[in-house]
């Protein structure tokens, strides 16, 4: 006969079982807790505000902002939609190195100038006017005489005043044959000589030494003017513009073949219509109209007005170096 299992044994037992069911209920709950919270501290680290950075950014430029501008319209196109924490944090923006074609600067319409320039006078308002009495300016125009009427001849000759107004302006009596009036060039015709107006070359001679007595001479080719007029004038109270070196032209090529004339070195003079228009403004000599030995006279004084104070040095310092050799050669 088997005999009863005690009552302890059994209890024992069962208290066992339950405490590891209560064991295994308590890890499977600790689980689902630590699962349910694991999104929570994920969402909490991605909207932790980042830090800004304190540096002041730097205003743009013109030419940036330019390119911003024309970036805006691409990216008016794109995606406008919002990421959400995840993918904001985890993509990084990339910068646009698109090169936007730079518009080309307009240039700006230069002003018609007038195809004739005006005349301009130089004032010298530093002279007096015992200084101006100095100077005068004088112009003479010339007859062919002989074959080909190549030989020159005294036929009009122009004296002016430091402002201009003419002193002296007369036709010369040619004795000898005229062969060329050169009316196209001088503006001389035969009536202009036989006219009773017009005056001897001795008289005409005569009067222009009186008027350039003790006088600055002011002209343009003067050496022709002397030499058609017999008379001659002191260097240093000559100003000739035919002879200014800064009035001058270089020529490329030498005239002659002396190596004492190289390349570049060789100064030849400009014409008085081309230094006017140049220097001055004005319209002298034109096309289809005889030279004017007074207008002639008046542009080489205007030219001489205006670099008066730099031609002045120039011939103090000759005038200085001529006395200095000349001391030393005695």
């Amino acid at each position: 006969m088997c005999q009863p299992q005690p009552l302890t044994c059994v209890t024992i037992k069962a208290n066992a079982r339950l405490r590891r069911s209560r064991q295994w209920k308590d890890q499977s709950e600790n689980q689902q807790s630590n699962a349910n919270t694991a999104p929570t501290m994920a969402d909490q680290t991605n909207n932790t505000p980042k830090k800004k950075n304190s540096r002041r950014k730097r205003r743009p430029t013109k030419k940036e902002q330019q390119r911003l501008r024309s970036n805006s319209c691409d990216a008016s196109t794109a995606s406008t939609q919002p990421l959400s924490s995840d993918e904001s944090a985890s993509t990084p923006v990339k910068k646009t190195t698109k090169k936007t074609t730079s518009t080309p600067r307009r240039k700006r319409s230069k002003k018609s100038k007038s195809s004739r320039p005006k005349i301009v006078n130089i004032l010298a308002t530093e002279l007096t006017d015992e200084e101006k009495a100095k100077y005068v300016a004088l112009d003479a125009e010339m007859v062919g005489i002989g074959p080909g009427g190549f030989q020159s001849r005294l036929a009009r000759v122009s004296v002016v005043n430091w402002d201009g107004e003419t002193i002296y302006d007369t036709h010369v009596q040619v004795v000898e044959k005229v062969t060329d009036y050169r009316t196209f060039v001088s503006g001389i015709t035969e009536e202009d000589l036989l006219s009773d107006n017009a005056v001897t070359f001795d008289e005409a001679q005569t009067k222009v030494l009186e008027l350039l007595e003790d006088k600055i001479l002011v002209g343009h080719g003067l050496r022709n003017d002397f030499k058609v007029l017999g008379i001659s004038h002191p260097w240093y109270a000559t100003r000739d513009t035919a002879k200014y070196e800064p009035f001058m032209k270089t020529l490329d090529a030498p005239i002659f073949s002396d190596p004492s004339h190289p390349n570049g070195t060789t100064l030849v003079a400009k014409k008085l219509k081309v230094l006017a228009k140049d220097k001055l403004g004005m319209m002298i000599q034109e096309e289809g109209k005889p030279h004017s030995p007074v207008e002639d006279a008046v542009a080489a004084l205007e030219l001489y007005k205006k670099h008066r104070g730099k031609w002045e040095k120039a011939v103090e310092w000759k005038m200085e170096r001529t006395m200095a050799i000349t001391q030393r050669a005695q």
